[in-house]
C-alpha cells in the first residue's frame, strides 16, 4: 500500500437459528500524513446479552502477530475500555470469488478509488468467539468475506448482502451502490454486483445502467437495470441490530458509516419474458457510508485508525 490508502477484511455472518450475527474486520490505514496504523473491529448481534450491538474496537501501530484475516479464516481480539472481545473463525465456501467491478480493468484503473472484492460471497462461519469473558456458539452462520481497499472512500455508498431467502434458499445476493466525487462534481449512483440463483450468477448493474437509489441509514429503495434484468430492492433495518461509526479516510477526515448486521431484503426481478421473481429473507446485511452526516445519529467513540 504505497501512498495514502487502506486495506479491510471483514466477515459478516448470521446465525440461521436465531437473530444473532457478528461482524468483523481487520484493517489497515496509511493517511497521507501520518503513521500507518492497523485496528481489529468486532461487533455482535445478540439480544441475549441487551437491546445494543456490542462494538469493541482496538488500533495497533502494526497487526498482532497472532491475528489473522483471510477467506479461510480469522483470529484476533480487541479491548476498549472494559469491553473484550477475541475470536477464531474458519471459512468454508466452495464458492469461487466474485469481482463486482465492471469491466475487470477498473481494478487497475485510478477509478474509483476504492476496489471491492467478495472473496467469499456465500460460505459458512464457524468457531469461536467471546465477547467480555461470555463465549458465543459460532456453528454454521451463513455470512460472506469481502476485501476492500483503495486510495479513498466513496463519497457516498451501500454495501449490500442477502442469504437466506425463503423461496429460493441457496440463492444470494452481493451488491455495491457507489457514488464518487471528482473535484467538486458529484456523479449519479453505480450499481455492480450479482445475484446467485440456481447456481447462475446473475450480473447487476454496470457502468452505463443508471440505477434509481433512495439510501440512507437503516434503509435503501432501488430500481436496477442490468443486462437482460431489472431488480427493485427494498431493505430495511432495526435500530436493534445498527451501529454508527467512523470510518477514518487516507485523504483526511473520515466517512459516518451505518452498519446493520442483521437487515430485511425484499427484492423483485424480471427478466426478458419471464414471470417477476419476488424473494425475500431477514438475513441481510446492510452498510451505508457518507461523507456527510448521519441526521440524528451519534456515532459510537472509537479510537482513530
Amino acid at each position: 500500500m504505497s501512498g495514502g490508502g487502506y486495506e479491510s477484511w471483514f466477515v459478516s455472518a448470521r446465525d440461521p437459528a436465531s437473530p444473532r450475527a457478528l461482524w468483523i474486520r481487520h484493517t489497515r490505514h496509511r493517511p497521507r500524513h501520518g503513521a500507518e496504523s492497523a485496528a481489529l473491529w468486532c461487533t455482535l448481534v445478540d439480544h441475549d446479552r441487551g437491546q445494543r450491538p456490542v462494538v469493541v474496537k482496538q488500533v495497533f501501530g502494526v497487526f498482532p502477530p497472532d491475528a489473522a484475516a483471510g477467506p479461510l479464516q480469522f483470529r484476533g481480539s480487541a479491548v476498549l475500555g472494559e469491553r473484550t472481545a477475541s475470536w477464531d473463525l474458519s471459512i468454508t465456501g466452495g464458492q469461487p470469488p466474485l469481482r463486482p467491478l465492471r469491466p475487470a480493468v477498473l481494478y487497475r484503473a485510478p477509478l474509483p478509488r476504492t476496489k471491492p472484492v467478495a472473496s467469499v460471497p456465500d460460505g459458512l462461519v464457524t468457531g469461536t468467539l467471546d465477547v467480555d469473558g461470555q463465549p458465543v456458539g459460532v456453528s454454521g452462520w451463513r455470512g460472506t468475506v469481502g476485501r476492500n481497499w483503495g486510495s479513498e472512500h466513496a463519497d457516498s455508498w451501500v454495501w449490500l448482502h442477502a442469504a437466506g431467502f425463503t423461496a429460493a434458499p441457496d440463492a444470494w445476493l452481493e451488491l455495491v451502490l457507489a457514488r464518487i466525487r471528482i473535484g467538486r462534481a458529484r456523479l449519479p449512483w453505480t450499481a455492480m454486483g450479482a445475484l446467485s440463483l440456481g447456481g447462475e450468477r446473475i450480473p447487476i448493474g454496470g457502468l452505463g445502467r443508471r440505477p434509481q437509489v433512495d439510501a440512507r441509514s437503516g434503509r435503501l429503495t432501488a430500481s436496477i437495470p442490468s443486462p437482460g434484468a431489472r431488480l427493485q430492492l427494498s431493505v430495511t433495518t432495526d435500530g436493534h441490530h445498527t451501529v454508527a461509526v467512523p470510518y477514518a479516510d487516507p485523504s483526511g477526515g473520515s466517512r459516518a458509516v451505518s452498519h446493520a448486521a442483521l437487515a430485511t431484503v425484499e427484492l423483485t426481478l424480471r427478466r426478458g419474458g419471464d414471470r417477476e421473481l419476488l424473494l425475500s429473507t431477514s438475513r441481510g446485511a446492510y452498510e451505508y457510508g457518507t461523507s456527510q452526516a448521519l441526521t440524528g445519529i451519534t456515532l459510537e467513540s472509537l479510537p482513530a485508525g
